[in-house]
């Protein structure tokens, strides 16, 4: 009987299920009377007849408050509570569910406490769509769920986490969803299955994530489209048993008959009549099941394509909304730093004129702006590139560890000041002086790293620690740390820090964009690192990660001793500077002047070809973007000339923004505005050395 019931095979429980309970009746066996009916009653649940259903359970109520069975009597209230519930009459069942909890409790029954709390909680969600009712309930059902009752756990989980989409915290939702979906998997669970996915689903699409959305769409879709095949020929089977059942019950009746009296065959032929109409209206009832089942599919199908298109839609307009992005920060970043370089290269000026010596700190504090500025429209434009699909490239060129970590100190010498804080480098002597890497990325992890340092701490010290971990081959590994003695960081907010705008609230004059510790945390980990902090508060804080660069080649190392020569020889040079932009054509010609450098100039591609073929320029600094003619294009006309002079692109594009047009023209080299001085003039040189003329 137990293994039919569990078989869905509730025609045959009803028929076994009497025969064992008259003899539990003729036997005295209460416990075996109470655990029959309920079977019964729950069989004719299953096969909505609900008046056999309460017959059963209002009896074993009976039985149980005779015996004085509390145990009894909780399982009566579950079945009984169910049934109402089944049959449209909620606000009876909560009272039979809310009437067997201080029984269940007096029983220390986890179980039955389990699926009354449950049971009512799951009343309040579906029917009155109440979630704040149910929630004591859901919570009193999790205090009480066995730990190996992965069913209830599923429905379970589904339930909390319909709370969490309800209360708005998707997160959380997400979570909860795909803890029931794996559980409902386990035990095949399909209904909770199928109202995970489709909580799991709206969260996603809430958050925006509709590509994600759209994928799992497809997945549950498949695996309900399998579920109605398997509901199809799981009702072919009822069909087959019910059949089988209907055969066995004649011939049982029709034996009955023969060895009772033949002279009631008319009464018989009447009983096989009636018997006939119902097999025949089982079968018409199973067939409209099987019809409606089969329209059912058709509407779902129908559903599917319709919300495929919407997440195609969705998606679409996701990638469009995320190019237009990008290509309005990419100009806006180019629009900026053209302005910048103005500003920067104009402070530079001035604060090197010994007639303005009065207003150094005033010109200090504007190049500091501007290069913050300049930092800040760098950080936002890595950031949008990290969250687009458009991959980050990486350079590996070879550079001046111990040069490049002072023009870092340089930068932040103001900040350095202002914040009375002593910045400290220790360098490894045993690390080579010269290394491969991408210089630009490593600016932006450390400037970001000590800028932060700087401004959380006061009258004290921050130091950057390299350490030489390993060296093989072409490679060694090093460990930078940023040290400081300032407030530091409660672990409570030590995860917030790197999430996108997370910032600590301090007393300081200097406030950032909350970018740089996210942006650091995503550059390290492109580039195989991981940044980790330790902190104490008010003792300090160390950001430290460990990286791996290339050696250089001979050649590089003996750069270190060509630097001084190198520069020099640029004096009495002559340097053709084409830019349309007047105020950078003053820049570039002053600092060029102050090395003793002979400057023309020219405001666009045209005119600059136009003095290229009257004159020979030992080096032409040429801007990207100008009327008339532009620097792709004149550089490409230069070349057809055959004449030898060097073209190096000055321009506000970076090198991760260079398109295949930018490097067909064939410049020498390029430099970013706006630029480092020494690094600007270093560059000049290099390319008179490797290509002289």
């Amino acid at each position: 009987m137990i293994a039919d019931y569990y078989k869905e095979d509730y025609s045959s429980v009803i028929l076994k299920a009497n025969d064992i309970l008259k003899v539990a009746k003729d036997n005295k066996l209460n416990n075996e009377i109470s655990k029959i009916r309920s079977f019964l009653a729950n069989s004719y649940l299953n096969l909505n007849d609900s008046l056999k259903s309460l017959e059963y359970a209002r009896k074993n109520i009976q039985l149980a408050k005779k015996l004085k069975n509390n145990t009894l009597l909780v399982g009566s209230h579950i079945d009984i509570g169910n049934i109402y519930y089944a049959f449209g009459e909620p606000d009876k069942a909560i009272h039979y569910f809310k009437e067997g909890i201080p029984l269940a409790k007096e029983e220390n029954n986890d179980l039955a406490l389990f699926f009354l709390n449950h049971n009512i909680a799951q009343i309040y969600f579906d029917h009155y769509n109440d979630h704040k009712e149910a929630k004591p309930y859901l919570d009193t059902a999790e205090i009480h769920i066995p730990k190996d009752f992965k069913i209830g756990r599923a429905g379970l989980k589904l339930y909390k986490a319909d709370y969490a989409y309800r209360v708005n915290d998707y997160n959380l939702a997400i979570d909860l969803y795909q803890q029931a979906i794996l559980l409902s998997k386990e035990t095949n669970n399909l209904d909770v299955l199928k109202k995970a996915y489709n909580g799991y689903i709206e969260c996603l699409a809430f958050k925006g994530n509709y590509k994600k959305a759209y994928d799992i769409g497809k997945l549950k879709d498949s695996l309900f489209l399998e579920q109605s095949k398997l509901e199809i020929k799981k009702s072919a089977n009822n069909l087959i048993t019910s059949l089988k059942n209907a055969k066995i019950q004649e011939e049982l009746k029709n034996e009955a008959l023969r060895n009772e009296l033949i002279v009631e065959k008319s009464e018989t032929q009447s009983k096989l009549l009636i018997f006939s109409a119902i097999v025949s209206f089982i079968l018409l009832s199973l067939l409209l099941y099987l019809l409606k089942v089969i329209k059912n599919r058709r509407r779902l199908n129908s559903e599917l394509k319709k919300k495929n298109q919407e997440y195609l839609d969705a998606k679409l307009e996701s990638e469009k909304l995320a190019e237009a992005k990008s290509r309005f920060l990419s100009t806006m970043s180019h629009e900026l730093r053209t302005p910048l370089y103005g500003i920067i290269g104009l402070s530079t000026v001035l604060y090197n004129d010994s007639n303005l010596k009065s207003h150094k700190t005033e010109l200090q504090s504007l190049k500091f702006s501007a290069d913050y500025l300049l930092n800040l429209v760098n950080d936002v434009l890595t950031l949008n590139k990290m969250d687009s699909d458009e991959k980050i490239k990486f350079e590996s060129k070879a550079f001046h560890l111990k040069d490049f970590l002072n023009n870092i100190k340089e930068s932040l010498e103001y900040l350095t000041r202002q914040t009375n804080n002593d910045l400290v480098i220790t360098l490894n002597p045993n690390i080579p002086k010269w290394i491969n890497g991408d210089q630009t990325k490593m600016s932006q992890v450390l400037i970001n790293l000590l800028g932060n340092a700087l401004k959380f701490t006061t009258n004290g010290k921050v130091e950057l620690v390299v350490s030489l971990l390993d060296i093989k081959e072409n490679n060694l590994k090093l460990k930078f740390e940023v040290k400081d003695n300032g407030q530091g960081i409660p672990i409570a907010d030590q995860q917030k820090i790197f999430e996108e705008f997370g910032q600590l609230k301090h007393e300081g004059d200097f406030q950032g964009s909350g970018l740089g510790l996210t942006i650091v945390q995503k550059l390290l980990i492109d580039m195989k690192s991981n940044i980790q902090l330790e902190s104490i508060v008010n003792e300090g804080s160390n950001f430290f990660f460990e990286i791996t660069f290339g050696t250089a080649t001979k050649e590089h190392t003996n750069k270190e001793i060509q630097d001084t020569v190198s520069i020099a020889m640029l004096r009495g040079k002559k340097i053709l500077v084409v830019d349309d932009n007047r105020i950078n054509l003053m820049v570039t010609k002053k600092t060029l002047e102050s090395h003793d450098i002979l400057v023309e100039v020219a405001t666009n591609g045209q005119e600059g070809i136009d003095k290229i073929m009257l004159t020979d320029y030992d080096l032409v600094l040429m801007d990207v973007h100008m009327p008339v003619l532009d620097g792709i294009e004149a550089t490409k006309k230069i070349r057809e000339l055959q004449k030898p002079v060097i073209v190096i692109a000055l321009t506000a594009v970076t090198q991760d923004e260079q398109d295949d047009r930018f490097k067909s023209a064939q410049f020498d080299d390029s430099i970013v505005k706006p630029y480092k001085v020494n690094e600007f003039i270093k560059t000049l040189a290099t390319n008179l050395i490797i290509k002289p003329l």
